[in-house]
């Protein structure tokens, strides 16, 4: 199991708008992320997709997925003027990518910003996948 935090200065509902939604995920995670009946038809940088299942999701709290055949928790606490971000996943080695992860969404949520290429030839499994 891994997990890593971050601390983003925007609001919950903000973070939990851009992990929850399909404009939210494009933006900082996926080139595609269409949502249909509880799945996410995620297509990374780098060519893979993984239809992921929604687990559970509470508003501004909690959101779950399985995701590439593991499972990604993400907790959302309120903090002074933001929120605390949690990422857990049930990945041995998955530290790297939650890092990754949640640095993209930070940049995106507090900044505006997509930190990640687009550029399949140039993208790993974990920095920009």
């Amino acid at each position: 199991m891994a997990e890593q935090k971050v601390y983003c200065a925007s609001a919950a509902s903000d973070v939990y708008r851009a992990i929850s939604t399909v404009l939210g995920r494009e933006r900082f995670w996926a080139e595609q992320a269409a949502e249909s009946d509880g799945v996410i038809s995620f297509v990374l940088a780098d060519g893979r997709k993984d239809e992921s299942r929604i687990e559970r999701a509470v508003q501004d709290q909690l959101y779950e997925l399985s995701y590439f055949g593991r499972t990604l928790t993400f907790r959302l606490a309120p903090a002074s003027a933001g929120t605390d971000l949690t990422l857990a996943s049930d990945g041995a080695d998955d530290a790297p990518e939650l890092v990754s992860l949640l640095l993209r969404l930070k940049a995106s949520v507090d900044f505006g910003v997509d930190l990640r290429n687009h550029d399949a030839s140039r993208s790993t499994h974990y920095a920009d996948a």
